[in-house]
């Protein structure tokens, strides 16, 4: 993680009735951003970089009492899709793909979380976007979407998790 960097989790709540696909479709919406306070208890406060490297969304807003209004954003309809990562400030985050050690970094952070049961083939097809906040040109943090509950043999439930690299490994931000 990079130090002094406040980070947490949000979500996004479109102002229209948004019905949820099986596949990608992302669309322009205007509403809502929720910032979950995570169990450190210091949510990001004041202005605030919203991103969602999956779809390729960053935006910037005010976050006052937890909520932001945000006139613009994109949104994926599917099913578990409307998490962001919230970063405290003015950040210029880069998009960028993920290197082979890091998808590989990555899929262990996964496998290590009990919803995915620790079993490989929790993990296949799970899609993965990351961004560098630092200007290092490496990866900092990641979103995924994928399978996010694993149970009686098949996947129960599909979503994302969220991860910040610690080093050469990756940790998954609650």
């Amino acid at each position: 993680m990079i130090a002094g960097l406040v980070v947490a989790l949000g979500v996004l709540k479109p102002a229209d009735a948004v019905a949820p696909t099986p596949k990608m479709q992302v669309a322009a919406h205007k509403g809502e951003l929720v910032v979950l306070t995570p169990p450190s208890g210091s949510a990001p406060a004041g202005e605030v970089t919203v991103v969602q490297p999956l779809i390729g969304m960053i935006a910037y807003a005010k976050v006052e009492g937890g909520k932001a209004q945000l006139p613009y954003f994109l949104l994926d309809a599917r099913d578990g899709e409307d998490g962001v990562l919230v970063l405290g400030g003015h950040v210029e985050p880069r998009l960028m793909t993920p290197s082979k050690a890091d998808v590989a970094a990555i899929d262990a952070a996964l496998l290590r979380n009990e919803v995915l049961s620790h079993v490989k083939r929790s993990i296949n097809g799970t899609e993965i976007g990351a961004f560098d906040v630092d200007g290092d040109g490496v990866a900092d943090f990641a979103v995924t979407y994928g399978c996010n509950a694993w149970g009686d043999g098949s996947c129960q439930s599909r979503g994302q998790f969220f991860l910040a690299r610690a080093g050469t490994r990756w940790v998954e931000i609650e």
